[in-house]
């Protein structure tokens, strides 16, 4: 008839009380919490308690502790999911894990091609002339070329003005970074990814929206294409 209670350790509901007070709104992004000393009278537990909830806080991505100053509510990023996500791709594979990558790249930025087409306001579409710029000014580096695409990327998935596009995409693009780079030296590759690059812009600035959905599933078909190739021949080096 009764379930077992499950036992809490006393610092977690410590966490969750305050995870709630900041999202409810009781704290704002910036603000400072109050001090372990009056968290730990407010809640009648011990100091080590209050500090052990705001370490989980922290791995959360909801506080910042700073010795020192004190606590700060965090700005919400991405870290949290970014870190959680690349614990599965290792888990996963690094093969098997850019096929799924990719999947579902070509789902969410088939989209926010076509949304931001409709969208992106003249200001958005000059961030994204920029990055392409960036990658045109980085062709002989391997790191810069793919920080620029990435940001392309994102700049792209902004100038939906959803900002769950953006939040959704960063943490699959944070894992791309090291194997996108892989595919770097291919050959062909650079050309065929400005073209790419500047046919997605060309449909955006035109509000094209079924075009730019083309321009990016089917640009994502070659990245992945590119990658997949270059990280298997990696692999026959390696051995």
């Amino acid at each position: 008839m009764f379930k077992k209670i499950p036992r809490t350790r006393l610092y977690e509901t410590v966490a969750e009380e305050i995870e709630n007070a900041i999202l409810d709104g009781h704290y704002e992004a910036g603000s400072r919490l109050p001090s372990e000393q009056i968290l730990a009278d407010q809640f009648e537990v011990s100091r080590n308690v209050v500090r052990e909830a705001l370490k989980v806080l922290q791995e959360r991505g909801l506080v910042e502790v700073v010795d020192g100053s004190g606590s700060f509510v965090s700005l919400p990023n991405h870290l949290a999911s970014s870190n959680a996500l690349g614990r599965y791709i290792r888990m996963m594979g690094v093969t098997s894990a850019i096929d799924a990558l990719y999947e579902t790249r070509r789902a969410l930025e088939g989209f926010n091609a076509r949304l931001a087409a409709k969208r992106a306001t003249q200001d958005q579409i000059q961030v994204v002339e920029e990055c392409l710029k960036q990658m045109q000014e980085n062709t002989e580096s391997g790191n810069r070329w793919t920080n620029a695409d990435l940001d392309f990327h994102l700049a792209i998935a902004k100038a939906t003005n959803n900002p769950f596009q953006a939040i959704l995409l960063e943490p699959l693009i944070d894992q791309l970074r090291e194997v996108i780079a892989e595919g770097f030296g291919s050959p062909g590759a650079k050309g065929a990814g400005l073209s790419a690059h500047i046919r997605l812009l060309n449909c955006i600035r035109s509000h094209d929206a079924e075009g730019a959905y083309r321009a990016m599933v089917e640009h994502l078909d070659f990245s992945e294409k590119t990658i997949m190739e270059a990280h298997k021949e990696n692999d026959v080096s390696d051995r």
